[in-house]
């Protein structure tokens, strides 16, 4: 993250989600979010250096979830994060319409101009993992990819995927590199990727 501290919050961030994902609490995107900013806290990061909701520099009407910005107030690093559960309700999730939708956060982290960091973090319990990790899907990467390893998405593989998955996604850049930067997996039932986006 452009910070010497980097790795050294990722183990912090990994205790902080497992105690606000095996505690009482309803859990949600925000505890999520909350989570890794109390790592980076921790490690630390500037409380004035954290921009929340921050305006999309090129893209209308966007917002990113977290930018971390310089003394300068220029843009260091910009976050994503998505947190996927099984319906509490028992019915079946909108898989292919979630899973859209964080391909979509990886686009908009790909339209974040700029020499910054750009990291998406994405935690989900098994029912969106199973979904992932069906080679039917076209998705196996966002579970099976290894810290060190990457792939590039292209707006063909979009193409290739099902109609509901596209209109989430929205508007593709012609190629995108991903590279994974840590996993977790059965972390208090959940599994826990952060990601690397690049154009």
């Amino acid at each position: 993250m452009n910070h010497p501290n980097e790795h050294s919050n990722w183990p912090t961030l990994i205790d902080n989600l497992h105690i606000v994902l095996a505690g009482p609490s309803h859990k949600s995107e925000d505890l999520v979010r909350y989570a890794f900013f109390e790592s980076l806290r921790s490690s630390g990061v500037d409380l004035a250096h954290f921009s929340f909701e921050h305006p999309h520099p090129t893209v209308p009407r966007a917002k990113v979830d977290t930018v971390l910005v310089d003394p300068m107030g220029q843009p260091t690093m910009a976050l994503e994060v998505k947190y996927h559960r099984a319906n509490p309700s028992g019915m079946n999730l909108p898989r292919p319409q979630l899973a859209g939708m964080f391909i979509h956060d990886l686009a908009r982290l790909a339209a974040f101009p700029g020499g910054i960091e750009r990291l998406a973090l994405y935690v989900t319990d098994d029912e969106m993992a199973s979904y992932l990790t069906n080679p039917d899907n076209g998705l196996t990467w966002i579970m099976n990819l290894q810290p060190g390893q990457t792939t590039n998405l292209t707006t063909q593989d979009i193409a290739q995927r099902s109609a509901t998955f596209q209109k989430a996604v929205g508007d593709w850049p012609d190629q995108v590199t991903i590279t994974c930067r840590h996993t977790a997996d059965n972390i208090a039932g959940h599994w826990v990727r952060v990601f690397e986006v690049n154009t």
